[in-house]
Parts: structure tokens; sequence; C-alpha cells
């Protein structure tokens, strides 16, 4: 994370998400999601943070996604996220040529 990037309180993230703090700690106790730490030991969200929650809000509230299902989405999420870099990888290695 470059110094430049803002990040957030859990104070802060609660009320940018609309959630509690409690849901912010249990979220991440469940990896949900991770903020990084302060040398204080302070949760510091970062904006992809916060747009994370806000996914997650998204599936519990509008979708009735519980969170074990939850952690399945985020986790198919990632492996399509590195899927879809390995491909780009691999196009560039094979000089642009779809693969």
């Amino acid at each position: 994370m470059s110094n430049a990037e803002r990040t957030y309180t859990i104070k802060v993230a609660a009320r940018l998400t609309g959630m509690h703090e409690q849901s912010l700690r249990m979220y991440e106790r469940r990896g949900l999601v991770r903020p990084a730490r302060s040398k204080g030991n302070i949760r510091r969200y970062s904006d992809a943070d916060v747009e994370q929650i806000r996914f997650i809000k998204r599936l519990v509230d509008d979708l009735g996604v519980n969170l074990a299902g939850v952690e399945v989405i985020l986790q198919m999420r990632r492996q399509v996220i590195e899927l879809r870099q390995e491909l780009e990888r691999l196009q560039r290695s094979c000089g642009g040529v779809e693969v």
C-alpha cells in the first residue's frame, strides 16, 4: 500500500459501508476482508477493503447469501482473477496470439 493511498479507521469504514464495527471485525475473523494494521495495531481499511465490504453487503442484503456462501463466492472470484492474469501472461509470452 502506497503512502498516498487513503485508509480509514474501523469507525469510518463502518460508516462508509453502512455496517456496524462488530460486523467488520467478524468479517476480518472469517477472512472476508484483511485490513492493514498500523504500527499501533489499528485496523486501516483501504478503498479496496471498503469496496469488498460493500460487495459482501450486497451479496448478503440483496441476494440473501449467507457468509459461508460469501466465502465461496469470494474464493471463486479470486480464482477467476488469477486465471485471467495467467491467461494474459500466457498471451504476452506467445506474442499476443490468442491461446
